[in-house]
């Protein structure tokens, strides 16, 4: 699954930097790692940067979730019938720094304000779910601008990897998980029930004097 948001970020960064090279570098690394990027080699980079994974509490939800199937088409239209139940997807928020490398500090600037355009321009990352997620009409919220969780800070994470601290955005994708196993409905029932009477007399008791 982090995979997957990996790759769509890469493929909206790719959109985003129209003004660069087509093979420009994206890398995944964390700051530091590959040598300062376009500090050094001369060319730019945007560096995508996962540091935190954690599950989003407030959109944890209780009870059993049913899945129908509609009438065949062209048929008629028969009551609906469960398909499958399961527990409610779970959230995982995937937190990213987002930096610009070059050359020149400007140019960094520069980078940094058209990605911050171009995440903020839609909620919405176009992440290829597994099926059973698509049939829900779940989809990856991306969130950008906000500051970090409020248990770390922009200092520490730079501490951590070893490098100063330079500007870059802070990323947020929101995605749900496969977290839940489909119990599927294999039997229904198709035709009203039959209920047999069946009467027994049974013999009255005279009363003894």
């Amino acid at each position: 699954m982090i995979r997957l948001v990996d790759d769509a970020l890469e493929s909206r960064v790719r959109q985003v930097m129209t003004g660069l090279p087509p093979q420009f570098t994206v890398t995944f690394q964390p700051p530091g790692r590959d040598a300062g990027l376009g500090e050094t080699t001369g060319s730019e980079a945007v560096g995508l940067y996962l540091y935190d994974i954690r599950e989003d509490l407030d959109r944890r939800q209780t009870g059993t979730v049913y899945q129908y199937a509609g009438p065949p088409a062209g048929g008629p239209e028969p009551p609906l019938r469960k398909r499958a139940q399961f527990d409610p997807p779970r959230y995982a928020r995937l937190s990213y720094l987002v930096a610009a490398w070059a050359p020149d500090a400007r140019k960094a600037h520069d980078m940094l304000g058209d990605l911050l355009i171009g995440f903020a321009r839609s909620p919405q990352l176009p992440v290829r779910l597994p099926p059973e997620l698509q049939e829900m009409d779940l989809s990856a919220l991306l969130d950008v601008g906000h500051p970090p969780s409020e248990d770390r800070a922009l200092t520490e994470l730079w501490s951590a990897v070893g490098h100063t601290l330079v500007p870059t955005l802070n990323v947020t994708v929101t995605i749900p998980l496969l977290s839940f196993v489909p119990q599927s409905y294999t039997h229904w029932v198709t035709e009203d029930p039959v209920v047999n009477e069946h009467i027994v007399d049974e013999p009255v008791e005279e009363d003894q004097q």
